[in-house]
């Protein structure tokens, strides 16, 4: 029985759902299990076919869920003990990322790991670069931007495999399954943006760690649009939800104030949102209350010095 899924949710992916999972059984073999969560896509690609041929598990959304709720959802149906998070759209390099990812994880399940992310060009080619996961940006001068990923880039001197970082980046993030649970996952979040801040946040507060698979390269194609929408209200939204249910108050009144700064009527709406979820979201602020064992201060220094 394998030990880890590779969960990818997707939209509208087209032909590089077949080259991400080929790099995948490339590399991995069958060690792996593969899960894909189409969300709704109205391209004319023949997915679930896609799905048989590399012996993926397949999940049609009928509706569009988004992003976060997808992967809450490839959660839900991963049958291993640990799992890792990817986009549609990525290539592989080593034949023992899963198993060095397991042993990762077996070492340290209370963890967020992070492969290490690169570019690729135009033609496919590995572009390398000294990004080392990333930074998220507290500052009360970069308006929207505010509890925005980072890079980060250097590795500060320190020759090892792993190195702990303030938040994951790159869309391919490992947990156990226990853990994530534990965590609630990406409940709460609407459709799009956020993720990789809302996960790090929790994992360090909660008195776990991200840390980065330093040798482990996965080649990333960053477009300069996605395929699909990403209404900036949900990006609005979801940072008023985060802040609400994990922040404290001063941290709270700085991202409110750029919020509402970067666009009046979208925080409005946001915060309408966010009162008519009330109860979730104070369900989430009790919840995280009670398990988070570390304070924001001490992972505010950590993410300034990690600049």
């Amino acid at each position: 029985m394998n030990r880890l899924t590779a969960i990818i949710p997707f939209l509208n992916e087209g032909d590089e759902i077949d080259r991400t999972l080929a790099s995948i059984r490339e590399t991995a073999g069958d060690n792996v299990d593969i899960v894909l969560i189409n969300d709704n896509s109205q391209d004319a690609t023949d997915y679930e076919t896609v799905a048989r041929k590399y012996n993926a598990r397949y999940q049609y959304n009928s509706t569009r869920q988004g992003v976060a709720q997808s992967r809450n959802i490839g959660v839900e149906l991963c049958e291993t003990p640990y799992f890792i998070l990817f986009d549609g759209h990525m290539r592989f390099y080593h034949n023992d990322w899963w198993n060095e990812t397991v042993k990762a994880l077996d070492d340290n399940d209370r963890a967020t790991y992070c492969l290490r992310c690169l570019p690729l060009d135009d033609k496919f080619q590995l572009m390398e670069n000294s990004s080392m996961g990333a930074c998220i940006n507290f500052s009360e001068t970069d308006g929207y931007g505010i509890l925005d990923p980072a890079w980060r880039y250097g590795d500060n001197g320190v020759d090892k495999p792993m190195l702990q970082i303030p938040c994951v980046l790159g869309a391919c993030y490992a947990l156990s399954k226990r853990y994530w649970t534990y965590l609630k996952g990406l409940t709460g979040l609407r459709t799009y943006g956020c993720d990789e801040a809302y996960l790090s946040l929790k994992t360090w507060l909660e008195g776990g760690s991200c840390v980065l698979l330093k040798k482990i390269k996965v080649g990333h194609i960053f477009r300069a649009k996605a395929p699909y929408a990403m209404p900036s209200f949900d990006f609005m939204y979801n940072k008023l939800l985060i802040t609400e249910s994990v922040l404290p108050y001063e941290q709270k009144k700085t991202v409110f104030s750029n919020m509402q700064k970067s666009n009046s009527y979208e925080f409005t709406e946001a915060m309408k949102l966010l009162v008519t979820n009330k109860k979730l979201v104070a369900e989430l602020k009790s919840y995280y209350q009670q398990i988070f064992t570390c304070d924001i201060d001490s992972f505010i220094k950590f993410n300034q010095d990690m600049k």
